[in-house]
Formats: C-alpha cells, structure tokens, sequence
C-alpha cells in the first residue's frame, strides 16, 4: 500500500516473482477493502486520505495477529517508534532493498500463525488451500464462505461482531449491508449440515455477533 504507483509496481513485482498474490492500493481508504484477504500488509506512513499509522491502528483493532511491515520514506528514530509501538511487526526505510525487503516478508510470514491449519472438533480449516474439511470431508465452499469460517475459527470460543467479521471477510467498505454476514452464515451452516436454533457449529451470540462453537463429540 503505497501512494508512488512505480514503487508499488516495483514492489508488487518483487512479491509476485516470489510466487505471492499481491493486493494494490494508492491510498488507505482503498487499502480497508482487502484486509479480510490479507496474510501480510506492506504499508507506507506517507498515504492520502487516510495515514498509515491510521491505518495500522484500524488493522489491530480488527486483527491483532495480521503481520505489518512499513516501508516508507519516513527512517527517523521517531516514525520507527511510533510505527512500532502502534502493533507494526517490521520497519523497512526507502531506498528498498530488494533482498532484504523478500527476506523480512518470508520470516514475517514463517513465524505467523495465520498460514497454520486449525483444527476445531471434526473441523480442519487450511489457510494456504483455502480448504476446509469435515471429519476428513473436503466441503466446497466460496472464497467468502471459506474467509468468514477461518475468522470465527481465529478466535475460538469468542463472539465474534458482525462488524469484525465484515472488516475482515469482506473489507471495510463503506455503504455495504453488514446483514450481508447473516446472509453468508446462513449459507456457510447450511454446507455444514448445522442447525441454527441448535447449533453445533456456528452459535448466533445474540447482541454481539457469531462464535464458533464445535461440539467435540460430533462425528458427523
């Protein structure tokens, strides 16, 4: 997320040469859209319409676990500090080096938990596939389905808000229904086979939002 477009081609290039999907966005509005896609966020300080450093406040008040590495023009001591103690994992200043900058990304994702499977009763949910399994049953899910699911599953036994789980599936896109989350949950429980006046799976925390709730015993 940069607001120059040759240095994010640049760097969107040097990621995409390593075999990673890469998101693009000019500016920190543009960037809330593909947060609920990310497995890593490359941000710059210096973006319109909405800073950087607002921008990691809003990312780790919805995912606390999603890595960030700044890169910016912006190498004081104080910009460093600041970036870091507001929840930035990694610091890089420009001119980018390019074998250094592919080196932090790959430790950043190595030591991250988000690229791990979870396994949640007869559920076993697969970040890098995209697959989710059902007492070893490969269920065909959307790529939304398939987000909303490994979001409740990161937080296990925590309700979950409507809000949240929109900023992270969907993005934090404004003029959107949030009801589009009931919509997909009910979806998402019908592929599960799950009952939602008594659910094995996704429990509705009325007032607050959805949780995981796996029933350990279940076999089927």
């Amino acid at each position: 997320m940069d607001d120059e477009p040759a240095f994010r081609e640049m760097v969107a290039r040097l990621l995409q040469q390593e075999g990673y999907q890469v998101f693009q966005a000019e500016n920190g509005e543009e960037a809330m859209a593909y947060l609920g896609r990310a497995d890593l966020v490359v941000l710059d300080i210096n973006m319109p319409r909405l800073g950087g450093l607002e921008l990691l406040e809003i990312i780790r008040d919805y995912d606390r676990d999603l890595p960030v590495l700044m890169l910016t023009a912006y190498d004081r001591e104080e910009d460093r500090v600041k970036g870091l103690s507001l929840g930035a994992d990694d610091y890089m200043g420009k001119p980018l080096r390019a074998r250094e900058f592919l080196a932090r990304v790959r430790a950043l994702l190595r030591r991250s938990k988000r690229l791990e499977s979870i396994k949640v009763g007869p559920l076993e949910i697969d970040p890098l596939s995209e697959e989710v399994r059902l007492n070893g049953q490969l269920l065909d899910l959307t790529p939304t389905e398939f987000r909303l699911l490994l979001a409740l599953a990161r937080h296990p036994g925590e309700a979950v808000s409507r809000q949240t789980l929109f900023a992270q599936v969907w993005g934090l896109e404004e003029g959107v229904d949030e009801r589009v989350v009931d919509t997909t949950v009910a979806r998402l429980r019908k592929k599960l086979g799950d009952d939602a006046r008594s659910p094995r799976f996704i429990a509705t925390v009325f007032g607050r939002g959805y949780r995981l709730a796996v029933d350990e015993e279940a076999t089927s």
